[in-house]
């Protein structure tokens, strides 16, 4: 009777020990019933050790959250116009507030989304994570090529799913030391993930300020992963 109190207290402990992730919005409503107005207040937030990311409100522009801090971009003309802490209300959010983070070297071959979302899922299943609970992870590179967009959404326009990204800015940066944190999960498809992956995920370049949607890229070399300490 000890041993199975003991085996339902640790696998209690192991379900609630990942840092909760929320979600405000969902994606489905802006994709496919072209709701682009504000779901949530970053400012009535708890900002202490909060990380995540969305879109903002009206789809002018991308954001992410490190450390309390909100960075965001937005295009402007042919150029993007880079905030820190301006942007308050977001179309979408999925947050994690993430006291400690647990560093994982890894060397490998990524050349596209899924092979990262591959990287990610088990090297957090070495590490003892059940990756069927959504959780967020946070990413240090420099890859070969990392491929983004910026949405902005143009006033008055009719916004569907198929043309999602028609007046967004995109970009592709090669060698550029990029910070991601991303948010994984196997239950929220069409609510914080699209339809075919996983992962979402935003990207923070640090010398430039620029934040983007990571569509794809390509590594060799070192990562590193941070997982959220259980």
């Amino acid at each position: 009777m000890f041993k199975l109190v003991v085996l339902l207290f640790t696998a209690l402990v192991f379900a609630t020990s990942v840092p909760e992730v929320k979600v405000a919005g969902a994606m489905r409503n802006i994709m496919m019933h072209g709701d682009l107005s504000a779901h949530v207040s970053l400012d009535t937030l708890n900002k202490s050790h909060l990380y995540g990311l969305g879109p903002v409100a009206g789809l002018k522009g991308e954001l992410v959250i490190i450390a309390g801090n909100v960075y965001s971009s937005a295009r402007d003309g042919k150029a993007l116009s880079n905030q820190q802490n301006k942007i308050s209300e977001a179309a979408m959010l999925v947050y994690s507030n993430v006291k400690k983070w647990k560093a994982v070297s890894v060397t490998a071959g990524v050349q596209d989304y899924a092979g990262l979302e591959q990287i990610v899922k088990q090297t957090a299943e070495k590490a003892g994570y059940d990756t069927d609970k959504p959780f967020a992870f946070r990413i240090e590179a420099a890859p070969q090529q990392t491929a983004f967009h910026v949405i902005h959404w143009k006033e008055g326009a009719e916004h569907t799913m198929d043309n999602h990204k028609q007046f967004a800015y995109t970009d592709s940066l090669k060698n550029k030391v990029v910070e991601m944190l991303g948010f994984y999960s196997t239950k929220h498809k069409s609510i914080f993930t699209h339809h075919t992956t996983n992962m979402h995920i935003h990207t923070l370049n640090k010398s430039t300020g620029v934040v983007g949607h990571l569509d794809g890229l390509q590594i060799r070399g070192s990562i590193t992963l941070y997982l959220p300490e259980q």
